[in-house]
């Protein structure tokens, strides 16, 4: 019988599909993928409201560019394991989007007309 009992606890420690969510400090009665799907839904029904309701330009636009990266942030790091991953896999993937951002401010600096 404690056979059996430590073969389930042993099962059952490689996987976080029983924790509870935790945000801000609160625990939820949630598992965390579904937590997680929640915060995406909710982000994605803002960006929603976002887009139809307030007029293109200004602060809209860079709004929505911040909660799009955000929810591919949430999406790499919970439901493709990034978070149990190596480091080294973090760092292969934050590189050449820094590198990709810094490229894009240059290029959106430099002045057109000079060529």
């Amino acid at each position: 019988m404690s056979d059996e009992k430590h073969n389930a606890e042993s099962h059952d420690s490689g996987h976080d599909h029983n924790d509870n969510f935790k945000l801000f400090g609160r625990e939820f009665p949630l598992p965390v993928y579904t937590g997680v799907f929640i915060i995406l839904g909710i982000v994605t029904l803002f960006e929603l409201a976002l887009a139809e309701i307030i007029p293109r330009g200004g602060l809209t636009v860079p709004l929505m560019l911040i909660l799009s990266i955000g929810k591919a942030a949430l999406v790499v790091w919970f439901y493709m394991h990034l978070n149990k991953d190596s480091r080294i896999f973090a760092a292969a993937l934050i590189i050449p989007v820094v590198m990709v951002l810094i490229t894009t401010w240059f290029l959106t600096i430099v002045p057109t007309f000079a060529y």
